[in-house]
């Protein structure tokens, strides 16, 4: 299982709740932290953060388990299909 990069930047009931998602949500996760920290500390304090988590989650997945493009590396093959890498901004 990964880790969650910097536990501490998430609510404790947060934390729990991304540690029992599926591990590509802990990888999306952990690439919004490493990356766009801010975003994710704004999508926490607005409420969406898990909301958005999963969505991402989902989307990816379904991305992912499509055939061909086997040659792309996972986040080329999310780009082509026109997802994001990074979290959206929180609605505020």
């Amino acid at each position: 299982m990964q880790a969650l990069y910097n536990p501490k930047m998430y609510p404790t009931e947060i934390r729990g709740k991304i540690n029992r998602m599926p591990l590509l949500a802990i990888e999306i996760a952990n690439r919004w932290a490493l990356g766009w920290p801010q975003a994710v500390k704004e999508l926490i304090a607005s409420g969406e953060y898990l909301e958005v988590l999963k969505n991402q989650e989902q989307q990816e997945r379904a991305v992912l388990i499509l055939p061909g493009m086997d040659h792309l590396a996972r986040h080329e093959k999310v780009q082509e299909y026109g997802l994001s890498l990074w979290p959206p901004s929180a609605s505020s």
